[in-house]
């Protein structure tokens, strides 16, 4: 089997994502807390707008796996080895973090004293769906693609042109499940929590797996230069960022309207822009990702390596720490207030990013903590989601 050429830019991919990931989080209680004010918009975009970053992450998980998986045999051997990978580097850490988020929701809430039997219900509901901690339900969605993954790829093995169709075939499926759950539910016949199901994120993986098949022959496409620029190819891509933008821009504007002027439009609006930006995300992300890779000597460039390679440890670790953060006393005015927001993502980024790193280097069994990302830096092949 021919090597398969490395994509060291990835881990920027990750990078962003990562840096979208806690923008959200350190923005989550603005939207309550300034609305009504003139910092309420710019808060609000930042949040809104942001919302690519966990369809990103399944994008690229999607990606990473057929594309180191599409031309190897299918077999017991595979299928053990990559089980047996999954189970080390994503459970654990998520079984380890689970067990500490629970032990800090029942701390602020003082629930110590809770029946031992009702104590271990709870905490195995929380291990089921991913619900110890709000971020959680993104590891359930990512177990929920590794059980589907080996019959996805038996089916583009087997039919190897259907990977032209699959982003397509995963568009259908997300919005056939949308509508069937957005309608049903209306008429009382069920009530999922759709957010935690992973065919709510079909679009993204499938999408991944696409371009994942096709890499060789869509990476002219892909990859900005001056060479595709002169071939004719430029238009493409400011189509692209500028539909991005504008998808983006309409989506933050339907919640601006939502919050600020109550207004009632149908859901699938919300749906659709979310769904159409995430989409033109997950191009323009990679796209920036190789722009800002450039030659990969840049100290840019190592230290966007870095953030990337310790990504799924910095997002297991930073609620705990933008949790401790938000107990400091606040003090001031706007501009005060704008400080302690930024302060909580650079807090929530610095601090989880040099743990995980110290983690790695120090500690011979940190894969228990944090999973395998850092050790597997800039290969394909990483773990990190």
């Amino acid at each position: 089997m021919r090597q398969k050429e490395r994509i060291p830019q990835l881990d920027i991919f990750r990078a962003i994502a990562i840096f979208a990931v806690l923008a959200i989080h350190a923005t989550s209680r603005t939207l309550a807390e300034t609305l009504g004010t003139n910092m309420f918009h710019p808060f609000l975009f930042i949040n809104k707008f942001s919302q690519f970053a966990v369809p990103s992450f399944i994008f690229l998980s999607g990606f990473v796996l057929f594309y180191n998986y599409i031309d190897r045999p299918l077999g017991g051997k595979t299928l053990g080895k990559f089980y047996t990978r999954r189970l080390l580097y994503i459970i654990v850490p998520y079984v380890v973090f689970s067990l500490l988020y629970f032990a800090l929701k029942m701390n602020a809430g003082n629930t110590w004293g809770l029946p031992p039997g009702e104590m271990a219900s709870k905490l195995w509901k929380y291990l089921w769906t991913g619900t110890a901690y709000t971020h959680l339900y993104y590891i359930i969605i990512i177990i929920q693609f590794y059980v589907l993954f080996p019959l996805i790829l038996w089916c583009l093995q087997k039919v190897r042109h259907l990977a032209a169709w699959a982003p397509l075939i995963g568009l259908l499926l997300q919005w056939g499940f949308v509508l069937l759950n957005k309608y049903m539910t209306n008429h009382g016949y069920w009530q999922l929590s759709k957010g935690s199901l992973a065919i709510t994120y079909f679009s993204y993986f499938l999408l991944g797996a696409g371009v994942a098949v096709y890499y060789s022959s869509l990476k002219k496409w892909l990859v900005p230069s001056r060479e595709g620029w002169r071939a004719g190819k430029g238009p493409v891509w400011i189509t692209l960022w500028l539909l991005w933008i504008v998808a983006g821009v309409v989506h933050v504007e339907l919640w601006f309207n939502n919050y600020t002027e109550k207004t009632v439009i149908n859901s699938l609006w919300y749906e659709g822009f979310s769904n159409l930006h995430a989409l033109l995300s997950c191009v323009v992300l990679l796209q920036i990702s190789f722009l800002l890779y450039g030659a990969g000597r840049s100290l840019l460039t190592r230290l966007l390596v870095s953030v990337g390679a310790c990504s799924f440890g910095i997002y297991l670790l930073h609620p705990m720490l933008l949790y401790f953060y938000r107990k400091l006393p606040f003090h001031g005015g706007s501009l005060a207030y704008i400080a302690a927001i930024v302060g909580g993502w650079l807090v929530a980024l610095l601090v989880s990013w040099l743990a995980v790193a110290l983690v790695f280097r120090y500690v011979p069994a940190s894969w228990i903590i944090f999973g395998s990302g850092a050790q597997k830096k800039a290969k394909t092949g990483s773990i990190s989601t």
